[in-house]
């Protein structure tokens, strides 16, 4: 009887522990879908006006003032002289330029000086031979025939070396050198190997020009420049303001031939109270897309599906989803151009 008692009981007990269960579910089921883990924390912020732009950094550094130094004529690197950091004076020689042709024409000039030493020397001994033989009554016309055939030999090869050294001086431009028009400091020069081709207008040294310091960084076009809002650099927690310096289309042009990776220069306005030095490290930054006071909301709490973008309102506490329309973004904020009104509370993402 007792067994049968407790057997009731376990059965009933099981009974009321199902239906809690499912009492349980039903309520689960009525409250607002989770978007999160149950134990997630939910947080929430506010739609606030303000400041939006898209922002770049570049890696820079702080230059020296410099004033770059080319040939006047397409050629062949016949060396520089001077190295980075050499002290150098008005009129010293930095780099020297020769042709095409400079090492066929100094060989041509060397093999006509050659010649011209060798015929004089062979000759005057058989004009003393034929002057001998004639005082002594012997015939000298065999041997006159014979020198004159050899002088015309010495001839002929002369004029053709002197012909093609002629020409050769027309077309060539020689031997050409930049030299320093002041005294000054070598800040850099090419890396250019002796007889690399240089073509006219390639930059083979800088010097320091003893201006103020300029600063640099991956090349930044011209084009792209002028459609940003402002560009700065940040050096030694200083606020820096820049001055693009532009490459002319030759310059451009010449650099990209030559395979070199070109580099932005910036000029840096109101100087005068600010604490740099060459080879300090700075930061340019570059700000494009400016949009003062706009309604913006954090990036994270924009959700995106097969209809567009939304967000969760909350209202009365509950969660509410809400189309919006998109504008500018700077990965951490994100301009609302229609669907939430300014102090709305919108979800975001933990």
């Amino acid at each position: 009887m007792v067994k049968k008692f407790l057997t009731c009981c376990l059965f009933a007990a099981c009974i009321m522990s199902m239906t809690a269960c499912k009492s349980g579910e039903s309520n689960i089921t009525q409250e607002i879908e989770l978007l999160e883990p149950m134990n997630a924390k939910l947080e929430t912020t506010y739609v606030t006006k303000m400041d939006i732009s898209q922002v770049e950094l570049y890696d820079g550094a702080v230059i020296p003032s410099m004033e770059e130094f080319s040939f006047d004529a397409n050629g062949y690197l016949y060396g520089v002289f001077v190295t980075p950091g050499q002290k150098v004076y008005e009129g010293d020689v930095l780099a020297g330029l020769v042709g095409a042709d400079y090492q066929t024409i100094q060989n041509l000039e060397e093999e006509i000086k050659d010649l011209k030493d060798s015929r004089e020397k062979v000759f005057s001994g058989y004009d003393t031979e034929l002057e001998i033989t004639k005082l002594n009554g012997g015939d000298v016309s065999e041997k006159e025939l014979d020198t004159k055939q050899k002088k015309d030999l010495y001839d002929f090869s002369l004029k053709q070396k002197e012909t093609r050294l002629e020409e050769l001086k027309k077309k060539d431009i020689g031997y050409v050198c930049i030299t320093a028009p002041y005294d000054a400091t070598v800040v850099a020069v090419s890396s250019a190997r002796e007889n690399s081709y240089i073509p006219k207008g390639t930059a083979v040294v800088a010097l320091d020009n003893g201006g103020d310091p300029l600063i640099t960084c991956d090349y930044i076009s011209e084009t792209a420049i002028s459609k940003i809002y402002t560009c700065y650099a940040q050096v030694r927690g200083q606020k820096l303001d820049l001055e693009y310096v532009p490459y002319t289309k030759n310059q451009l042009k010449i650099i990209v031939n030559n395979g070199v990776s070109p580099v932005s220069k910036f000029k840096i306005n109101n100087l005068s109270d600010k604490e740099l030095y060459v080879g300090d490290y700075a930061s340019v930054i570059v700000v494009k897309n400016f949009k003062e006071n706009v309604l913006a909301i954090p990036q994270n709490a924009v959700y995106s599906d097969t209809t567009g973008s939304f967000v969760y309102e909350i209202k009365n506490g509950e969660r509410v989803r809400r189309s919006v329309t998109l504008g500018l973004s700077d990965n951490a904020n994100v301009e609302i151009i229609d669907g939430l009104e300014e102090g709305a509370c919108v979800y975001v993402k933990s």
